[in-house]
């Protein structure tokens, strides 16, 4: 299913890549479609049972804040 995950901290297209690539190797069940620097979130295709938890951890690790998954 379709899901924003809005991300703040995001300042560059190397935070932007950071992301992408993160959400897309070290979650499985992700499918990025796009992650925007001006609107500050990425748009995901996400499988049932993914761990919100998982993913505001992977974030902060990275050095943002999952602020809500919509």
């Amino acid at each position: 299913m379709e899901k924003k995950l809005l991300i703040e901290g995001m300042s560059c297209n190397h935070c932007v890549n950071h992301v992408k690539t993160a959400l897309t190797e070290d979650i499985k069940g992700i499918d990025v479609k796009e992650v925007s620097l001006d609107g500050k979130y990425a748009l995901v295709d996400m499988a049932e049972g993914v761990n919100e938890d998982e993913l505001k951890a992977l974030i902060a690790d990275l050095g943002f804040e999952l602020k809500g998954i919509q």
